[in-house]
This record gives C-alpha cells, sequence and structure tokens, in this order.
C-alpha cells in the first residue's frame, strides 16, 4: 500500500494588522501577544502547547518538521514564529499569514480533518476579528488562497506508477488538473517519487468542493498505484526487470563519487518497492544491511543527510525501532 498523508490548512489573517511579510517588530510583538492571550484563554486548558520556535534546540525543531507540523522555510527560519499545537493539528503564527490553522492525518480522511480546522477556526473568529471582504472572502498574503484561504495538500508515494508511466507524465497530469504540484521538501520536481499536490486556487470554491476533488483524485492514484504493485508482483519478467534496476541503481551510487539527493531517494524508493512487493527474498537482493552499507558510503560524515536518508525510510516505513538504530 502506498504510504498517503494529508494536510489542510487555512490561512487567516487579523483585521488591522500587516501581513507578516510587511509588518515591523511592533506589529510582530503585538500579534503575538493577542496569540499568547487567545492561548491562555482557550488553547491551554484544552491541552495544547505554544512554543516559540526560535528558542528551542535544533533536534526539537526538526522534530516539529518531520511530523509535518511546520513547513521546511520555518524550520530553516524560525525567527518571531510560534506554535500552537495537540498531537496532529493546531496553528502556525507569523509564517505567510499571522495564522495558518492545521491538521494532519496519514491516509485521505479529509472529512475529519477538515472538522478539525472549522472547530478551531470558529473558536478564534470568536474572540478575534479577521481581515475579511465580503467580495473576495477571507484576504491572504497570496492571491491564490484568498476566498475560503484553504490549502489542502495530499503527499503520495507512487513509485510502481512512476516507473511504469514516467514522472513528468505524472506530473503534467496533475497540473492540467488544476492541482499544484511540489515534492516532499516543497520544491519542484519530485525526489522518491514522492509527490505532494494541492488546490491551485481558494477563490470561488467551496472547502467541500476542494476536499471531495482532492479526495477522489487521491482514492483513484492509491488504487492504481496498488494495481500496478499486484501486477509486479505477480509478473515474473516485469519482477525479475525490478530486481535488475535495483540493484544497477544500488551498485551505481555505491561506485559513484557524484549524485544528488535525487539519486539516493530514488534508489531506497525502488528498494522499497521491491520488499514491499516480496520481490527480495530474505536469502537474495539488497536486504537492509547492504541498503545501509550503500548509505553509510553515501552520506560519509554528512549527518544532516543521514538524518535525510533515515526519515526518508521512516516515511516509507521500512525501519523502525532496532532496525532503525542498527542504520
Amino acid at each position: 500500500m502506498s504510504k498517503v498523508i494529508s494536510r489542510i490548512s487555512l490561512s487567516r489573517n487579523i483585521e488591522d494588522i500587516p501581513f507578516p511579510s510587511r509588518a515591523t517588530s511592533i506589529w510582530i510583538e503585538d500579534l503575538k501577544q493577542r496569540i499568547k492571550n487567545l492561548y491562555q484563554k482557550i488553547f491551554a486548558a484544552k491541552k495544547y502547547q505554544w512554543v516559540q520556535l526560535d528558542t528551542i534546540p535544533k533536534h526539537a525543531l526538526e522534530k516539529f518538521y518531520y511530523q509535518n507540523l511546520i513547513p521546511r522555510e520555518v524550520l530553516e527560519n524560525p525567527a518571531n514564529r510560534y506554535l500552537i499545537y495537540s498531537s496532529h493539528k493546531g496553528i502556525l503564527v507569523n509564517y505567510l499569514d499571522h495564522l495558518q490553522i492545521f491538521s494532519i492525518t496519514s491516509g485521505l480522511d479529509l472529512n475529519r480533518i477538515y472538522q478539525d480546522v472549522n472547530k478551531l477556526d470558529n473558536l478564534i473568529e470568536k474572540n478575534i476579528d479577521y481581515a475579511y471582504s465580503e467580495e473576495w472572502g477571507y484576504l491572504t498574503s497570496h492571491i491564490n488562497k484568498v476566498g475560503t484561504g484553504m490549502d489542502l495538500s495530499v503527499t503520495i508515494h507512487l513509485p510502481a506508477l512512476s516507473l511504469l508511466y514516467g514522472e513528468n507524465r505524472f506530473i503534467q497530469w496533475m497540473r492540467d488538473k488544476n492541482l499544484q504540484v511540489k515534492n516532499f521538501r516543497g520544491e519542484d520536481g519530485v525526489i522518491g517519487h514522492i509527490y505532494h499536490f494541492s488546490n491551485l486556487y481558494s477563490l470561488g470554491v467551496s472547502e467541500w468542493q476542494i476536499i471531495n476533488d482532492l479526495k477522489k483524485f487521491g482514492c483513484t492514484l492509491s488504487k492504481w498505484e496498488k494495481q500496478v504493485r499486484e501486477s509486479l508482483k505477480n509478473n515474473p519478467p516485469r519482477s525479475r526487470e525490478l530486481e535488475e534496476t535495483v540493484m544497477m541503481k544500488g551498485r551505481q551510487l555505491y561506485r559513484s563519487g557524484h549524485f544528488s539527493l535525487k539519486d539516493i531517494f530514488d534508489f531506497l524508493s525502488i528498494w522499497t518497492l521491491a520488499w514491499q512487493c516480496g520481490i527480495f527474498s530474505p536469502r537474495k537482493g539488497l536486504k537492509l544491511i547492504e541498503v545501509r552499507e550503500i548509505l553509510q558510503k553515501t552520506w560519509g560524515n554528512d549527518n544532516s543527510l543521514k538524518k535525510e536518508c533515515l526519515n526518508i525510510l521512516r516515511y516509507f516505513r521500512v525501519i523502525s525501532g532496532e532496525e532503525l538504530c542498527d542504520v
């Protein structure tokens, strides 16, 4: 089964305070105090945590990033940014907009995470006046989020479909459906056969229309990926071809002195595909210990690259617990 992570967020701004990109230190402090007062009034009693992100250790900040609670831009620049959270949901303060109300889930239960953010949004709106226009809806720092202010994204691992049809065809197909396509790092181009797609517009469409369209699209992709994986398992010539591809990519990566993050993650992706399809038996192919040797050669003394590799393997659901420690 392909790995799927869904995330929904509502962008909101407070009336009469400039957007974060234009706010001076006085406005930033005013925003902080107003939201912290709101936290103490409402959210502290509900067991939410308040975190000033530029005051915590790097490893704690990275944990928030790998849990999808903050984006890469906040990981790299946490100054004057705050997080109110409880488990998989919360509010990111002073990022692109004053408030980004979010909820995350594994899978495609988009209705539930929408209910999460809607409840938080209603609580806040009872106590704070949002920047809102009768004509345009919620006013946001990015024009494509004006309207509902909703950003709904689905991140999905599609190695079998990528090998069968090619990444470029999939990217174009998603864009033809008016979806924005990035990789899991928030950049253009696909890494590790992981596609991060989201609604392109928020104006002129309802929240439920956005949810229903992306849920239907995500379910179609998941079903299609599953069918292709089954055909790989049940077709000996195709199984051997995948096995040979993994072995060849592994040798190339081990012997090469020049490789990109995409080279590493694409190899881990197809190895994971073959491993999950049962194509590699315990006595044959690239087992975990052999992959570990390739990775140790690849990342050398680069601890940040090592962490990226281990987290992508965790995302693929390949390693955990003692196996993770061994790597």
